[in-house]
């Protein structure tokens, strides 16, 4: 079976808007919404789905589906008593996980007790790098390096891979990038041509961006996840 995740991407700043348009950009299910008109006319362009409305108010998000949404990214910014609120209505909805942007430590802790899932302190590039990390099952970490090359360290969890030697997958020609390195039960190593890849083992590749991609979307399609 065939699955498509959908997000939710609460505050459109600058931060949200890249997580929205990062997001649909990968063609994913993602509807985007901020209180504030002008900031939603912003990436209306180029997110399908976007409202304005108040995530504040838990029958607006009820109303906009929230009990569907698999992941939401609240990245509303300052307003921290509006991010609390806004988190726990998506606890109380049932949101599966729930990523929320912080601006310091102490509101790190706060967001982490409530029930946040994943809370993050955003740099400039750390918006895209998330959304292609909550937008796959695969993917643990993502990082940008420079000119469209990027360094993702990817869980397997296909036994299609399980028992393949490095030499057999032969991921350079097949995927065109790079194996950098393997994480096995907490201990990592630089893997020689005739190492086995086991499922469970994290592994670091890099490549140019639409060719990590390539390789994240074999990886999900194997386990019954489409996120092209």
């Amino acid at each position: 079976m065939i699955i498509k995740k959908r997000f939710m991407v609460i505050g459109l700043g600058r931060f949200g808007a890249n997580v929205a348009k990062t997001l649909a950009s990968m063609n994913c299910d993602v509807l985007a919404m901020d209180v504030k008109e002008e900031s939603v006319e912003a990436v209306a362009k180029d997110v399908a789905h976007c409202v304005i409305a108040d995530a504040t108010k838990m029958n607006v998000l009820v109303e906009l589906g929230a009990a569907n949404i698999d992941h939401a990214v609240v990245a509303i910014g300052n307003n921290l008593e509006a991010s609390i609120l806004t988190v726990v209505n998506l606890k109380n909805i049932g949101v599966p996980k729930i990523t929320v942007r912080a601006d310091n430590e102490e509101y790190k802790k706060i967001f982490s007790l409530i029930g946040a899932t994943e809370v993050v302190i955003p740099e400039e590039e750390s918006a895209i790098s998330l959304a292609h990390q909550i937008r796959s099952a695969s993917i643990l970490d993502y990082y940008i390096i420079k000119n469209d090359y990027v360094m993702a360290q990817i869980k397997v969890s296909t036994k299609q891979l399980e028992g393949k030697t490095l030499k057999e997958l032969d991921v350079r020609n097949t995927f065109n990038v790079n194996i950098l390195g393997i994480t096995r039960k907490g201990e990592f190593f630089i893997p020689a041509w005739n190492d086995m890849i086991l499922e469970s083992d994290v592994v670091a590749i890099v490549g140019k961006n639409s060719d990590v991609r390539k390789v994240d979307n074999f990886l999900n399609e194997q386990s019954g996840i489409l996120f092209k």
